[in-house]
């Protein structure tokens, strides 16, 4: 009986490994909107997507920050599709400066490291000047906890010294088809 149950799971590990290839998992970028609260701090120059093909759509985004910024709350919720957009587990408040000088968030540290590559955000506070993140794209490389097949909204507010600065709302699809 214990040889059968651990043969079975092994199949099982085997067409988990087999079946997940970049072709059975749809992960990427739907639709994004940015907003400035406060234009005499922060100028939205540019926030787009663009599809690339089928399955890549990359997001540009570029602002100016116009005064050196030390005091940076950030404000992240994530949001499930589920017959409108409703909260789904995560609802957290970081300070943005000390995050940059020393990461302490997992969930910040996962989300941070998607965009990191494609930004100039290298530094710790003030943050000054142009912000960009350029030709980012979604990938299942760096997805290491398992996500239910979903629509997702990704609300994000900027809070500077205490006052809401500008919000980046972010929606995206994972959908996973082993039977693909």
């Amino acid at each position: 009986m214990k040889s059968s149950l651990k043969m079975v799971t092994l199949l099982a590990l085997l067409c988990i490994i087999i079946f997940n290839s970049s072709n059975s998992v749809v992960f990427k970028l739907t639709n994004v909107n940015c907003d400035s609260y406060n234009k005499t701090w922060i100028r939205i120059n540019h926030c787009r997507l663009k599809a690339i093909n089928r399955h890549k759509t990359v997001f540009n985004f570029n602002a100016t920050f116009l005064h050196p910024t030390r005091n940076i709350i950030v404000h992240y919720q994530l949001f499930k599709r589920e017959s409108g957009y409703k909260p789904w587990l995560i609802n957290v408040r970081i300070d943005g400066c000390k995050y940059l000088r020393k990461p302490y968030d997992a969930i910040a540290i996962f989300l941070f490291s998607i965009y990191k590559d494609f930004s100039n955000i290298n530094h710790t506070c003030p943050l000054y000047g142009d912000i960009f993140i350029k030709d980012m794209y979604l990938s299942t490389d760096v997805m290491r906890l398992p996500l239910p097949t979903g629509d997702y909204l990704l609300a994000i507010d900027w809070i500077f010294y205490g006052k809401p600065q500008f919000a980046t709302n972010v929606s995206f699809q994972f959908v996973e088809d082993l039977v693909r």
